[in-house]
């Protein structure tokens, strides 16, 4: 674990950054080829830092960087900003604010728990760009009436969350199984009832002294195909992707849900 790493003109997206001493930086970078990685930006702050180079280290923006150093934290080379589609790059390309800043934020806290490190994570960073554009695009909603509001912040907010947290756990070997009924082996019924068991999947009737999850076939199906668009899919899916990131996260509390909650709910 202690060989040398050097990463050049690697694309990188900033999830969080902590003051390092009086001048420097500590930033936890998402890189597509290499996974979560921290590094030591020297000298950002303070009066003979650059004025516009902390704005960099913000989280969300996309970075164009080269690293270098032990592979337990690295020591940031150079930076730019990334370039869009042969347009001149950008501060800030994802405009994020309300509840589309917070739902961001805990994708990055996933990322910051979960996420390896030194190893390619090139689909989990194409998902991420996707999501994280998505929220972007999600405004507030308009109506003052609060049932149409609530179906508004399902699916505009709701909806792409779980989509990520399905991808993610599958992604690092944790995929649920929403196909079959453990017991049977029977392709799930759009009609029945289940009880989900985190590691095992869904079964129609309970296993005594075996912790389960209510669910519906329908949700079950419903999430395989990524079509979250009806209130019950969208409720029960928060329910077994919150069970289920649970035993990978601890019991260590996310900040960014904590304070979603005391915000919005």
């Amino acid at each position: 674990m202690n060989s040398r790493v050097n990463l050049d003109n690697k694309s990188a997206i900033v999830l969080h950054h902590y003051n390092y001493r009086d001048t420097s930086l500590i930033v936890n970078f998402f890189l597509s080829d290499f996974g979560k990685v921290s590094a030591i930006a020297k000298g950002v702050k303070g009066k003979k830092s650059k004025l516009n180079q902390f704005a960099l280290f913000q989280p969300f923006q996309k970075l164009t960087v080269s690293l270098t150093g032990k592979q337990e934290l690295l020591i940031l080379k150079s930076i730019e900003l990334t370039s869009e589609s042969n347009h001149e790059p950008i501060l800030n390309a994802w405009k994020l604010s309300g509840k589309s800043l917070y739902c961001a934020y805990y994708i990055n806290e996933l990322l910051l728990r979960l996420l390896p490190s030194h190893t390619d994570c090139s689909e989990i960073f194409s998902l991420y760009e996707h999501v994280i554009n998505i929220l972007s695009h999600s405004s507030e909603p308009e109506s003052s009436d609060q049932e149409s509001s609530k179906q508004h912040n399902l699916l505009h907010f709701e909806a792409p969350l779980r989509i990520f947290e399905l991808k993610f756990l599958e992604y690092l070997g944790y995929g649920l199984n929403l196909s079959h009924d453990i017991q049977s082996d029977l392709p799930i019924d759009n009609e029945k009832q289940y009880y989900y068991i985190i590691d095992s999947g869904p079964s129609e009737s309970p296993i005594s002294g075996i912790k389960n999850l209510a669910i519906s076939g329908r949700t079950l199906i419903n999430l395989s195909r990524a079509q979250l668009s009806d209130k019950k899919t969208l409720q029960e899916s928060k329910q077994l992707l919150k069970w289920a990131l649970a035993g990978h996260l601890g019991s260590k509390p996310l900040k960014s849900r904590e304070m979603f909650k005391q915000l919005y709910c």
